[in-house]
């Protein structure tokens, strides 16, 4: 029998009747487990026994061993997920001591409870998959802010930027999916009230864009109605803000959203790589062909694909052993990408084979860089490179162009394989052009 992976288990702190109640009854069961406690010291206690996952927290009044869970939460180094319960009234300086991931408002409604749980549940399983992954450099986010008013675009900007956010702004849906093209943001704040098109229809718009898609999106409204929000869900938002935007929440929200984004840049990061070489593996190599193969027809100019397999490379594994071999590919991984141009994109075929793909790029152009390549190879001190045929440690290479020597990427693919194959045909250390089609 397979055993069933636990529910997560909240933790609810609070001792409003009316939010336990908002909670006990509108929690979704079948995704989570709920405990209850009005008291700090029993919480804690059952915080100390790993006995949550989730703490929803709503600030009690003063009572007997107040103070506990901000000396626990400081001790643990504030890794348990928090959602803090809070009115419009409340105020979040008066909390300095909690890291907040996210905030839920009362009344507490089902479609908000669901949302805040699902986005500290995510972002913590994230969290544990990738624990021992090197993350995905990111420097300074940065946020589109889309906003027609002068001063909430100003007053926004300013809350963003005062926390190191590169923040461009947008104050209509024309401009802003312009920006969006051209800046890929990091996040995306969107004001559902726009002139010409609203901002159901901007998200509806980047939503359908593939390099967009995927960018997190909030939408700023000052419309509180339940069918407004599940029309913003529908069209593919993460969340929304209701004016006027506290700045506490709006921090917490984007520093939650920007987290996961990294997170998720980073899965994906894992799977179009490979994992000894760090290069772009097959899979993206079918991705990222198909997509400059459309852009080379869409402007008549020319793309060139080189493809490289080491030569003699089953006798240097004989020889020296597998990890001597697989240090050799990583560092033929880095000659290949430090001796071709920034526009290049080098790849790993498979085994010791390797693919270049060189945009805007003629025949001439491409043999250059072809040959370039081979000799950089060539002289390069590998070890026990003496060891192989000629006392060297080489490489054979086909190229091919497209539209010379093919119409589609799998022609494009076939051609340079055909022409690396009988380089090595031809003796070895060498650079083959593809033959015209016909």
């Amino acid at each position: 029998m397979t055993g069933s992976t636990p529910h997560p288990l909240v933790l609810l702190l609070s001792g409003n009747r009316e939010t336990i109640s908002a909670v006990a009854s509108q929690l979704e069961y079948d995704l989570y487990n709920l405990l209850i406690t009005a008291r700090e010291e029993e919480a804690v206690e059952l915080l100390r026994q790993h006995r949550a996952d989730v703490l929803i927290f709503e600030p009690l009044k003063p009572q007997p061993h107040a103070g506990c869970l901000e000396s626990f939460l400081q001790e643990e180094g504030n890794k348990l997920p928090v959602i803090l319960v809070t009115s419009s009234r409340d105020n979040f300086t008066s909390h300095p001591w909690l890291r907040v991931d996210e905030v839920l408002h009362t009344p507490v409604s089902r479609v908000e409870l669901a949302a805040r749980l699902r986005s500290v549940t995510t972002l913590r399983q994230l969290e544990k998959q990738l624990a021992d992954q090197p993350l995905a450099p990111r420097g300074k986010s940065r946020v589109l802010l889309v906003e027609d008013s002068p001063l909430q675009r100003r007053i926004l900007a300013g809350y963003l930027a005062g926390e190191g956010m590169e923040v461009i702004t947008a104050a209509d849906g024309a401009q802003a999916l312009l920006l969006a093209k051209q800046q890929k943001p990091d996040l995306i704040l969107l004001d559902v009230i726009l002139p010409g098109m609203d901002g159901f229809e901007v998200c509806r718009r980047l939503k359908e864009n593939p390099g967009l898609k995927d960018i997190p999106l909030v939408f700023i409204t000052s419309r509180q109605g339940k069918q407004d929000r599940i029309r913003g869900l529908e069209c593919g938002a993460d969340d929304f803000l209701y004016k006027p935007v506290d700045r506490e929440e709006l921090l917490v929200r984007t520093r939650s959203l920007l987290r996961r984004k990294q997170l998720m840049d980073t899965l994906a990061r894992e799977a179009s790589r490979d994992p000894l070489t760090g290069l772009y593996n097959r899979r993206q190599l079918a991705l990222d062909l198909q997509r400059e193969i459309s852009r080379a027809w869409r402007y008549s100019t020319p793309l060139a694909l080189i493809m490289a397999d080491v030569d003699y490379f089953k006798n240097y594994n004989d020889t020296n052993g597998h990890l001597t071999a697989d240090e050799v590919l990583q560092q033929l991984a880095a000659l290949l990408v430090a001796h071709t141009r920034n526009v290049d994109t080098v790849y790993r075929y498979g085994g010791e084979e390797f693919i270049i793909l060189l945009p805007q790029t003629g025949q001439d152009g491409a043999l250059t860089a072809a040959e370039k390549l081979r000799r950089m190879v060539e002289q390069h001190p590998f070890p026990h490179r003496e060891k192989q045929p000629g006392g060297c440690l080489t490489i054979s290479l086909g190229v091919a162009v497209y539209p010379d020597h093919a119409r589609d990427a799998e022609e494009l693919l076939l051609a340079a394989d055909r022409a690396m194959y009988r380089a090595k045909r031809e003796g070895r250390n060498r650079v083959a052009m593809a033959a015209p089609p016909g």
